[in-house]
């Protein structure tokens, strides 16, 4: 069902701004940054904001409940426009917040519209019928994942074969534990580009890198890049920043920079290309 949404021409696909929605809320579902970007790259972001249809009535949550990383990736978008300029690559991020519908998860699985994050209940998800699932999907998972779509068969056209590269963030403390990793890389079947960048961070001795930790790559829980990277055997790797270190704007910047010298290199270097190409 969700290739059928996701393949339609692209002459009667909807605006990626669900307008139904955005009448009264005026605000973008989904942004494309640098959109005219030449490198052979593709950025996304899936939890960029924080952003409630003023219809669900911020899901009966408090104001700060909706600053938390319950809501959405402190800092993600900052970054990923930052590495966007950074490589010369397009972006695309979700503003809608992960509670309303998570793109990263697969509709109908629990944690798709969550009745509870973190410890926090989310009221406004309690009585989510399958109706109203199905609108969430349709207004909000459906038209960012059309964007992707659109954005990977721009650059198959014009460069063969894209490097997909995810950016999330973590908190620092997560039931009352310290996360002692600065940025972790996570990957699931196809390590080639993963590694590569993991050997790059580790460079650095001041870094504290996790490879699959404190969050995994593998498969079932994450959607976007097993849908958009893994089937079609395009290289990927994704990164998670933790978000004390970047939710200021040169925080995000310095970690954009960071990324930014740790891919360079695998991407510039012709021979490694050709092994991600294949």
């Amino acid at each position: 069902m969700l290739d059928e949404h996701l393949s339609r021409p692209a002459a009667v696909e909807p605006p990626v701004t669900a307008p139904e929605e955005q009448a009264a809320d005026a605000w973008p579902a989904v942004e494309v940054a640098h959109p005219g970007g030449q490198a052979p790259v593709l950025l996304l972001c899936d939890h960029a904001g924080r952003r409630i249809p003023a219809r669900l009535g911020r899901l009966g949550l408090p104001e700060a409940e909706l600053d938390r990383h319950i809501a959405y990736d402190v800092g993600a978008a900052e970054v990923t426009r930052a590495l966007a300029g950074l490589l010369d690559a397009p972006a695309v991020l979700c503003h809608v917040s992960r509670l309303v519908i998570d793109p990263n998860r697969l509709p109908g699985d629990p944690s798709s519209i969550p009745t509870i994050s973190d410890g926090t209940s989310i009221p406004g998800n309690h009585a989510v019928d399958a109706e109203e699932a199905k609108r969430r999907m349709r207004l909000f998972f459906v038209p960012y994942h059309r964007a992707v779509a659109r954005e990977i068969a721009r650059l198959r056209r014009r460069v063969g074969v894209p490097v997909i590269v995810s950016i999330h963030s973590f908190a620092a403390i997560l039931n009352r534990m310290w996360r002692p990793w600065q940025v972790a890389v996570l990957w699931d079947k196809d390590p080639r580009l993963a590694q590569l960048v993991l050997a790059g961070l580790r460079g650095d001795p001041a870094l504290a890198v996790g490879d699959n930790e404190p969050y995994s790559g593998r498969y079932p829980v994450p959607y976007s890049i097993p849908f958009h990277a893994e089937r079609r055997r395009l290289p990927h790797v994704t990164f998670e920043v933790r978000q004390d270190l970047i939710e200021t704007r040169s925080g995000a910047e310095a970690w954009a920079a960071r990324l930014a010298e740790a891919l360079r290199g695998p991407l510039a270097d012709p021979l490694t290309r050709r092994r991600l190409e294949t």
